[in-house]
């Protein structure tokens, strides 16, 4: 009897221990959903005009700013046109040495989302087009004084700045979208903007694609880039409206190639996750490769998603079964951190600066001279 009341009293003791132990994972749970943390965005948007753009750890603080939710809207879309005028980077004497096409892209991109539904962008881009057409043309002829410093001080990208337009006037001839199919009359709309049919389209697409792959890029005709920015702007509006929780099966199905199809389905398997950070979080993790795009999206939801990432990262610390076998995705998570959360990111990513896969050993130790060195990671700022 003493022998089956001692085992009784050693049962009860774990017990115990064991709700000890799950309340002080609930409560640091707890803990770190009422924490608040400073947006690294805020911070990089008030020294926006200090950065020094040739170095590529501060263009990568730029795209922190031009995407990240926690930035005002409006401030993020002067931004956007001040690089894609020429008037930022505004610092006398400045002269761009690498990153200009780059800060370009990122800025359309930006102007894209950010006007899905808002076409009073147009003049602005009927006004500029030709100006960006004569500052990358070719010719002898010399420019006159404003745009020879448009030359100087931006990189445009021209078919990338058109297709923002065409997409933003069938939004204006289709103004209301309800369903996957008005999506498909605003496709047709750009397509005749394009002076494009279907299958032209989705010809150039394919051409565009297999010029990357054989050529890398070299050689690729005018129209076949033009139909690639085509096909990411209207991905844009299939992951907006995925996003917003629209059913769009149609929208991809209807496609009739298969690099058309797969590009559009994967836009909106992107909507539907951006729409659940905890998930995206657990896609995330699972990936064997970077997932740049997956980083990205958790960068434009701003400092919202850090305690979900920090919790998720405490979850997961002493069981890395729960991630891929390569730890790649985990890595990108660890980088998203550092770049929306900086010094608070420590403690989270201490744990895993040791680890059998030496190539993560060696991601959180980078992470954490990156956040004593005030860097921040770049991910896929021009999609």
């Amino acid at each position: 009897m003493q022998q089956t009341q001692r085992g009784y009293r050693w049962m009860s003791a774990g017990v115990l221990l064991m709700c000890l132990t799950a309340a002080t994972a609930q409560e640091g749970a707890r803990a770190t959903q009422q924490a608040t943390f400073t947006s690294q965005a805020l911070h990089f948007a008030q020294q926006v005009d200090e950065l020094n753009l040739n170095e590529v750890y501060d263009r990568y603080k730029l795209f922190v700013v031009l995407r990240c939710k926690d930035v005002p809207v409006e401030q993020r879309k002067t931004l956007a046109i001040r690089i894609i005028t020429g008037d930022y980077p505004n610092k006398p004497n400045f002269q761009w040495r690498e990153g200009k096409s780059g800060a370009f892209a990122a800025a359309i991109a930006v102007l894209s989302h950010l006007h899905m539904e808002d076409t009073s962008l147009i003049p602005f881009l009927e006004e500029y087009l030709p100006k960006w057409e004569r500052v990358v043309a070719i010719s002898e002829e010399p420019l006159p004084a404003d745009l020879q410093r448009l030359k100087q001080r931006t990189a445009p990208n021209v078919q990338m700045a058109r297709a923002l337009l065409i997409r933003l006037k069938a939004v204006q001839a289709v103004p209301e979208v309800k369903s996957a199919a008005d999506l498909e009359r605003r496709l047709e709309v750009m397509l005749k903007e394009a002076q494009m049919t279907r299958q032209e389209f989705q010809q150039l697409c394919e051409e565009f694609v297999e010029g990357w792959r054989h050529r890398r890029g070299m050689d690729i005709p005018s129209r076949a880039v033009l139909a690639n920015y085509l096909l990411e702007e209207y991905g844009r509006m299939l992951f907006h409206y995925a996003k917003s929780g629209m059913s769009l099966e149609l929208a991809a199905k209807n496609a009739d190639t298969s690099i058309v199809t797969r590009f559009w389905s994967a836009r909106i398997e992107m909507g539907r996750l951006a729409s659940q950070p905890a998930k995206l979080i657990e896609e995330l993790l699972k990936q064997k490769g970077p997932a740049l795009s997956y980083g990205q999206l958790l960068i434009d939801e701003g400092v919202q998603v850090v305690p979900l990432i920090m919790q998720r990262l405490e979850a997961i610390k002493n069981d890395r079964g729960q991630v891929s076998d390569t730890g790649m995705g985990l890595v990108t998570l660890l980088q998203v951190l550092v770049t929306l959360a900086g010094e608070s990111a420590l403690p989270y990513i201490e744990p895993f600066a040791q680890d059998e896969r030496l190539w993560l050993c060696h991601y959180a130790r980078q992470a954490k001279e990156w956040i004593h060195e005030g860097r921040v990671f770049g991910f896929y700022a021009d999609w």
